[in-house]
């Protein structure tokens, strides 16, 4: 199972949330999060569970975020 990068980031865009403020709840870059909200760096399930929070997405809703079939360029498989 895999998080869905592309539904993350739609949900984020949806909501206007820019991606300085959820990089700043991380603690890290804009750059940095944008790489892992596009694929090209891991993302753990703890940073997950902080995205979830800044963009209000409530608990029953986390099972949308993940899928058995991703778009290869968005695995985490670093």
């Amino acid at each position: 199972m895999q998080f869905n990068l592309q539904r993350l980031r739609f949900e984020r865009m949806s909501r206007l949330i820019p991606q300085e403020k959820v990089a700043e709840a991380l603690g890290i870059s804009r750059s940095y999060y944008h790489r892992k909200e596009t694929g090209k760096a891991k993302m753990t399930i703890e940073e997950f569970g902080i995205i979830i929070d800044v963009l209000g997405i409530p608990k029953n809703e986390i099972i949308n975020f993940f899928t058995t079939e991703v778009p290869e360029r968005e695995q985490n498989t670093a």
